[in-house]
This record gives C-alpha cells, sequence and structure tokens, in this order.
C-alpha cells in the first residue's frame, strides 16, 4: 500500500492520540518525538511489505510453471506472501 508522508502524519497522528486517550499510555518523551517514531515504524512497515510483495511475485512466477493448469494465481500468490511473512516474522 502506497501512502503519502502527509497521510502517515495524520496515522501516525491518529495511533498516538488513541493509544493517549482510548489506551491510557502516557508519554515519557515530547509528544512531536514520539510521534515522528510511530511514522518511522509505519514507513518501515511499509517497505517490509512491499519488499515482501516483490519477493513473493517473484516466487510466484518461478513456480507458475510448475502449478497445475488453470491455477488461482491471486490464490497462490496470498499464499506465497502469508509464508514469506511468517518465515521473515513480518506482521500481515
Amino acid at each position: 500500500m502506497r501512502l503519502s508522508d502527509q497521510q502517515i502524519g495524520r496515522l501516525a497522528d491518529r495511533v498516538l492520540t488513541d493509544l493517549i486517550d482510548k489506551g491510557g499510555a502516557s508519554l515519557k518523551a515530547e509528544r512531536g518525538r514520539v510521534r515522528m517514531r510511530i511514522e518511522e515504524i509505519i514507513r518501515r512497515n511499509l517497505t517490509e511489505e512491499l519488499d515482501l510483495d516483490r519477493d513473493a511475485r517473484k516466487l510466484l512466477e518461478a513456480h507458475l510453471a510448475q502449478a497445475p493448469a488453470g491455477v488461482d494465481r491471486q490464490k497462490l500468490f496470498l499464499m506465497i506472501k502469508k509464508r514469506l511473512a511468517e518465515e521473515r516474522d513480518i506482521p500481515l
């Protein structure tokens, strides 16, 4: 998924606000620093997922010739992606 910097900022702000208001969390650092850290985590997670998609597509293409005729490419892609995510400890 592609998100703009503005969208990531709004998402990070929403997560932080909800953690404080609904989760009962308290800040030990300045709010801006915490928000920036949440943005970093979101960006890293999005990058990991894009890498995961790329690697899953490569594996799909490499093994598609061996798959039975009429196989659902999207279903096979999702199965490969899920397996890679588990191996790499990436939450989906």
